[in-house]
């Protein structure tokens, strides 16, 4: 029996928070030709079963300290905690190196491939562009990221990328082969439509809100929509981050807030509304992170087997699987007209399940497995 082939995984975030963790314990446990050690950096130890924390990351401390250190950091220069880093890296016995290149991820990649590792670089979002073009804080530092970033992919011995539209970005601006992983779904649950109601309209959302001003909006044209036909409008919000808690705030009356809860519960609360709701933002420096990434929640709302109201513009990577795969409503506009005609026709959607089981199959299912696998062998390759 041949061994199995050493992989060392790397993340700089924890293996039980966020979208980018979901994804990878979904593909992990089907990887069964590897021996895959994952080791993540976060604030503190988060005693996960199935993944080694190695200490803090690259940030934290005081805005200026972090902002400081960043500049340093993507400016090339190799500091002792980012050394360290490699080094821990380095000690464990492996043919081949897996990191996710979010943030310091793309550095420790750089800083293992100057000495001689074999690096496969999984890509959720654009650092550059996608992560630090839109952040009020970072933003100064995408012209500074972006030669360092853009190198360390092309150097990478191989490259997967979250979306469709990623692949084509990378392929046009940097020349770059790469290809697309997804999540991988084995199956869709049994889910129980909603019982009708004459009185009521319930809109599911999971995970992040990009922008309190669309998601306002939303709120808005959906409590008039509710008010017009003498309805009660409600929208459950499963683990809301703190900053939007005063959106919220403001239509308390139909906003059901939930905590932070495993995905399994989640889609069975969500499979008893009657849409679900998913956005990206329309400002112009969001025009990157929209057209490359793609929301994890999508791989939920799968599960949960409701029709999808996608609120972004017709060039994003959400628009482009509502359009392949007719599993919602995309709503272009932020307008009160177009958001009030957008959900009129969702109200009124049904999917049928088979159409849920082809996206699975085309989106979620086993190429994703088969495509990683191909990378992660081709690092011990001769």
């Amino acid at each position: 029996m041949s061994r199995r082939r050493r992989i060392v995984l790397f993340s700089p975030f924890a293996p039980n928070i966020g979208g980018g963790s979901a994804i990878l314990k979904s593909l992990i446990p089907q990887l069964e030709a590897f021996d895959i050690s994952w080791l993540y950096t976060a604030y503190r130890d988060q005693q996960f079963s199935g993944a080694t924390w190695i200490g803090p990351g690259l940030g934290g401390g005081s805005a200026l300290h972090e902002l400081s250190r960043a500049a340093l950091l993507w400016s090339r220069v190799e500091t002792p905690r980012l050394d360290h880093l490699a080094q821990e890296l380095m000690s464990r016995p492996a043919d081949g190196h897996w990191i996710l290149a979010h943030n310091e991820g793309t550095l420790v990649a750089r800083v293992l491939m100057r000495r001689g590792a074999r690096v496969h670089l999984t890509v959720q979002d654009d650092v550059p562009d996608g992560i630090f073009g839109r952040s009020n804080r970072y933003r100064l530092l995408a012209p500074l990221a972006r030669p360092t970033y853009q190198q360390t992919l092309k150097q990478a011995r191989s490259v997967d990328v979250i979306s469709e539209g990623m692949r084509r970005y990378y392929a046009s601006r940097l020349g770059l082969k790469s290809v697309v992983v997804h999540r991988f779904i084995s199956q869709l649950p049994a889910t129980t439509p909603p019982p009708p109601r004459a009185n009521q309209i319930e809109v599911g959302h999971i995970g992040n809100i990009y922008a309190a001003a669309e998601w306002r909006a939303f709120l808005a044209a959906l409590r008039a929509y509710a008010q017009t036909r003498r309805q009660a409008a409600r929208m459950v919000m499963v683990g809301l981050a703190e900053r939007y808690r005063t959106v919220a705030g403001e239509f308390s009356e139909m906003v059901e807030l939930i905590p932070d809860t495993p995905e399994e519960e989640a889609v069975q609360r969500l499979s008893r509304c009657d849409f679900v709701y998913a956005m990206y933002p329309f400002e112009r420096r969001a025009d990157v992170f929209r057209r490359t990434s793609l929301p994890t929640k999508v791989s939920s709302y799968l599960l949960c087997q409701r029709p999808i109201f996608g609120h972004a513009p017709a060039a994003s990577s959400l628009a482009d699987v509502l359009r392949a795969h007719d599993l919602g409503v995309l709503c272009p506009s932020s307008t009160p007209a177009a958001l009030d005609a957008a959900i009129e026709i969702i109200a009124a959607k049904t999917v049928p399940h088979d159409q849920y089981e082809t996206a699975r199959r085309a989106l979620f299912g086993t190429q994703n497995v088969i495509r990683l696998a191909n990378c992660l062998a081709d690092l011990s390759a001769v």
